[in-house]
C-alpha cells in the first residue's frame, strides 16, 4: 500500500469513527425510547430513555425479544407489515407496550432499517401517545356532551355521559356524581353507573359535614378531598365496610360549585386499590366537576326559563280571558247602542216627520226650521252611531289577507257612490293602472270608500269634479293616491286629520262625523302601512295610503 492509499484508509476510518460518535450521542441523548432489534426481533441495543420508560435495565432489555414488550403480539409485526416496510423502508405502527411493573401504555413505533456487517437491523423510535390519545377521547366525548347540553337531553343522561367519559380516559377509575339538596343539607345520588346499586342506594341522602366520607367533607369544605386509602382514613371509618363490599379502596372527591360559588354537588373518582392522585388525575377530576356543573347550571337555567314560560302563558291566558270578557261586554254595549239608542232616534225622526206632514202648514217658518233641524240632527246622530260602531268593531275584526285587485275595488266603489250622487254633479274619474296588493278585502274596501266619498263630497261645489287615482311602488311598499280638485284644507291643521271626531270643515258646509279618517288610519295601521294627506284651501287635496309588498 502506497502513502496515498494509506492516508485515504485512515481518513475513512476517522470519518466512520466520527459518524459512530454522532450516532451514539443522538441515540443516548434522545428524549424518545429507542430500541434496535435484528430480523428475529431480538433486541440488540437500547438507549437510556428506554430503560427509564420501560423499567428494565439495559442488560435485561438485551436479553429480550421486542415481542416481549408488545401486548397481544408474538412477533414484532405481521409478514404483511414487513412486506410493505421492505418496499418503502418506512413503517409506523400503533401498539400497546407493557412496562416491567405490568402497566401498559399506547405507543407509536417509527421503524428505520440499516445494514451492519452484512446483517439487517431495525431501529424503533417509540413515542408514548397516551396524552395524544386522551386528548382525542376527551374531545370526542366533550363534543358529545355539549351536543346533549344543547339539546333536550335530561340531566341524568348527561351526567352519565360525563362519568363514562372520565372512566374511558382511565379504565381503572369508577366515577359518581352526587347532587346537593340545600333544604336538607344532604347529597343525593345523581349517577354512578360503575358502582353497585346497593352502594348508590346507601349513600343517597348522605349528610354534608367534615369527616363524613370524601364527598360529605368536600361538600362541607368546598375543597378537593383525596383519600388514598379508605381502610386507614378516619373520614371513612363509618363507611369503609360498605366501600370494601363495593370493591373500592380510594376515593377522591371534588366539590361542584356554581358560577356564584354555591355548592351544587360533588364529583368523585374511586379506584379498586389504594391510590394517590397524580397531576393528570387532579386535572381529570377538575375537568369532570366543571362539566357536571355545566350540566347542573344548564338544568337550572332551563327550569327557570320553563317556569317563566309557564308564568307568561298563564298571564296570556288570563289576559285572553279578560279580553274575551271585555269583548263580550263591548258586544253587549254595541247591541245596546245599535238597538236601544236607535229606537228613540227613530221615534224622534219619525214623529218629527209626522208633525211636518200633518201640522207643517200650521207652523210658521221658524217652527218648520226647528222641526227640520230635529230631523237632520236625529239622522246625523244615527250616522254618528254607525261610525262609532264601525270604529269599535274594527279592533275586534279578524284580518283575513288575500290578493287584492285594487283597480277593480276602486272602480266598484266609485260606481256605487255615483249612484248616490245628486243628479247633475259632473265627475271626471281618472283611474290609472294600479299595482295589486295583499290585505283584508273588506277593510281595504272601507278605506277606498272613505277616500273616494270624501273626494266627491268636498268637490261638489266645483263646476266639474276631477278625481285621479294612481299607485307607485317605492322600496318594499305600494302607495295608492286619491287626488281631487275640491275644497282642500289648511295644511297647518293636517295633524288633526286622522284623529277621531276631528273635523277641518264646518258641518254647514260639509256633513260628517269626523270618524271616517280615524277608521282609515286604524285599518292601514293593522296592515303595517301609513296614511298621509296634502292640500291647500280651495286647491284640492291628495290622500294616500301605503301597503307593504308581501
Amino acid at each position: 500500500m502506497n502513502t496515498s492509499e494509506s492516508q485515504s484508509a485512515l481518513s475513512a476510518e476517522e470519518l466512520l469513527q466520527q459518524n459512530q460518535e454522532q450516532y451514539v450521542a443522538y441515540f443516548e441523548g434522545s428524549s424518545d425510547t429507542i430500541l434496535v432489534h435484528d430480523d428475529q426481533g431480538s433486541i440488540t441495543d437500547a438507549n437510556t430513555e428506554a430503560s427509564r420508560v420501560l423499567g428494565y435495565s439495559k442488560e435485561e432489555l438485551l436479553d429480550m425479544n421486542i415481542a416481549d414488550l408488545e401486548v397481544g403480539l408474538e412477533i414484532i409485526a405481521t409478514q404483511k407489515d414487513w412486506a410493505s416496510f421492505l418496499k418503502a423502508n418506512s413503517l409506523i405502527l400503533q401498539r400497546d407496550f407493557r412496562k416491567k411493573d405490568g402497566t401498559t401504555f399506547p405507543v407509536e413505533i417509527h421503524y428505520r432499517s440499516f445494514d451492519k456487517n452484512g446483517e439487517s437491523f431495525y431501529e424503533c423510535t417509540i413515542k408514548d401517545v397516551t396524552e395524544r390519545n386522551l386528548l382525542r377521547i376527551r374531545e370526542r366525548n366533550r363534543a358529545k356532551i355539549l351536543e346533549q347540553l344543547a339539546g333536550d337531553m335530561d340531566i341524568f343522561t348527561i351526567m352519565r355521559s360525563i362519568v363514562r367519559s372520565i372512566e374511558e380516559e382511565d379504565a381503572t377509575s369508577i366515577c359518581t356524581i352526587l347532587l346537593y339538596d340545600k333544604e336538607t343539607h344532604t347529597l343525593g345520588c345523581g349517577t354512578g353507573p360503575g358502582m353497585p346499586d346497593f352502594y348508590n342506594e346507601a349513600i343517597d341522602g348522605i349528610s354534608v359535614g367534615e369527616g363524613i366520607g370524601s364527598c360529605g367533607t368536600a361538600a362541607a369544605t368546598k375543597q378537593l378531598v383525596c383519600v388514598d386509602n379508605i381502610g386507614t382514613h378516619p373520614y371513612w371509618s363509618a363507611f369503609k365496610e360498605l366501600a370494601f363490599r363495593a370493591g373500592v379502596q380510594s376515593c377522591w372527591s371534588q366539590p361542584i360549585l356554581s358560577s356564584s360559588n354555591e355548592m351544587v354537588g360533588t364529583f368523585a373518582i374511586y379506584h379498586r386499590e389504594p391510590r394517590t392522585p397524580q397531576k393528570i388525575d387532579l386535572e381529570r377530576i377538575a375537568y369532570g366537576a366543571r362539566f357536571a356543573n355545566l350540566a347542573i347550571e344548564n338544568r337550572r337555567i332551563r327550569a327557570e326559563i320553563l317556569e317563566h314560560k309557564n308564568h307568561l302563558e298563564k298571564l296570556v291566558a288570563e289576559r285572553t280571558e279578560a279580553l274575551v270578557h271585555a269583548n263580550e261586554e263591548l258586544e253587549a254595549f254595541s247591541y245596546s247602542v245599535s238597538h236601544d239608542l236607535r229606537a228613540p232616534l227613530r221615534a224622534i225622526a219619525g214623529f218629527s216627520n209626522i208633525m211636518m206632514e200633518d201640522y207643517g202648514d200650521k207652523l210658521d217658518a221658524e217652527g218648520q226650521k226647528t222641526l227640520n233641524t230635529i230631523v237632520n240632527n236625529a239622522l246625523r246622530m244615527g250616522n254618528l252611531i254607525d261610525d262609532i260602531l264601525s270604529f269599535s268593531k274594527l279592533s275586534r275584526a279578524k284580518k283575513i289577507n288575500s290578493s287584492l285587485d285594487m283597480k277593480a275595488i276602486f272602480r266598484a266603489v266609485f260606481e256605487e257612490l255615483m249612484r248616490q250622487e245628486p243628479a247633475g254633479h259632473k265627475v271626471v274619474f281618472e283611474l290609472g293602472e294600479l299595482a295589486p296588493a295583499v290585505g283584508d278585502q273588506a277593510m281595504i274596501t272601507q278605506v277606498v270608500t272613505n277616500f273616494v266619498s270624501n273626494a266627491l263630497k268636498y268637490s261638489r261645489n266645483t263646476p266639474e269634479t276631477r278625481i285621479v287615482v294612481y299607485s307607485k311602488i317605492t322600496g318594499d311598499s305600494i302607495t295608492y293616491t286619491v287626488k281631487d280638485n275640491g275644497a282642500g284644507f289648511d295644511e297647518k291643521y293636517k295633524n288633526k286629520l286622522f284623529k277621531i271626531f276631528s273635523r277641518l270643515h264646518n258641518d254647514k258646509d260639509f256633513e260628517g262625523t269626523g270618524i271616517g279618517p280615524s277608521i282609515v288610519k286604524k285599518v292601514i295601521d293593522r296592515h303595517g302601512g301609513v296614511v298621509s294627506a296634502e292640500g291647500a284651501l280651495g286647491e284640492g287635496a291628495t290622500f294616500s295610503f301605503s301597503l307593504p309588498i308581501v
